[in-house]
C-alpha cells in the first residue's frame, strides 16, 4: 500500500525497484491490483502454472480502502480504531 508507520515507503526508505530485485534472485514476479478479486485469481493461477522456480506476488493496494477516515492514513498502521471508528467503518463497507 505504499505506506509504513513512519509515512510513504518512498520518503521514508524507498524499496523500488522491487520487482527488479526479486527477478535479480530467479524469482517469477507478478503484479496485480490486490482489491480486485479477478486479479487475484489470475495471479494465484499464473502463480501455480510456475514451475522450477518460486513466485512472488506484489499487489498495488490502499490502506484503508473504503474507509474514509483510514484511507492513506498511516496512523492506523499500527493502531485499532476506536468502537465508534469501527461502527462508523462498517457503515461506509455497507456491513
Amino acid at each position: 500500500n505504499g505506506l509504513q508507520i513512519d509515512g510513504k515507503v518512498s520518503d521514508v526508505m524507498s524499496v523500488e525497484p522491487l520487482a527488479d530485485k526479486w527477478r535479480a534472485f530467479g524469482w517469477n514476479v507478478i503484479g496485480a491490483d490486490g482489491h480486485d478479486l479477478a486479479a487475484l485469481l489470475a495471479a494465484f493461477k499464473d502463480a501455480a502454472a510456475c514451475k522450477g522456480r518460486p513466485t512472488v506476488l506484489l499487489c498495488k493496494t490502499t490502506k484503508g480502502k473504503g474507509v474514509s477516515f483510514m484511507e492513506n492514513v498511516c496512523n492506523f498502521h499500527g493502531v485499532a480504531p476506536t468502537k465508534d471508528e469501527v461502527a462508523k467503518a462498517l457503515k461506509e463497507l455497507g456491513s
